[in-house]
């Protein structure tokens, strides 16, 4: 069963809001669904996105593929740099000191370049 992680549509007409879902491959957009793990709102002036990171990383390294738009919010939120250095520290390249240190550097230059 291929799995992917997509964005399932839902809010009234000329104002969508989505649902980030983990779903078959199989399923319509707008079907059944394994989990839900966040929604992202695009009508907000900064685009709101509420991620539950723990079960996204989860799906990820159980080998869910997120589709092009997912991707990118999730690379917004700092998960696919996390996943990338769990990766790392699980290959025995980094330790998961310098992994958590990596990611904070990386949260700081993030939150100084949204507030200029």
């Amino acid at each position: 069963m291929a799995v992917k992680i997509r964005l399932a549509r839902c809010g009234r007409r000329h104002l969508a809001e989505y649902d980030i879902v983990v779903a078959d491959a199989r399923s319509p957009r707008d079907g059944r669904f394994i989990e839900k793990i966040g929604n992202y709102n695009p009508n907000t002036a900064p685009s709101t996105i509420r991620l539950n990171e723990a079960s996204a990383l989860k799906w990820l390294f159980q080998g869910a593929q997120p589709t092009d738009t997912v991707k990118g919010l999730l690379s917004k939120q700092g998960i696919m740099l996390r996943k990338h250095l769990q990766i790392g520290v699980n290959k025995g390249a980094i330790t998961q000191e310098q992994a958590d240190e990596k990611f904070r550097l990386w949260q700081a230059e993030r939150a100084q370049s949204i507030t200029q």
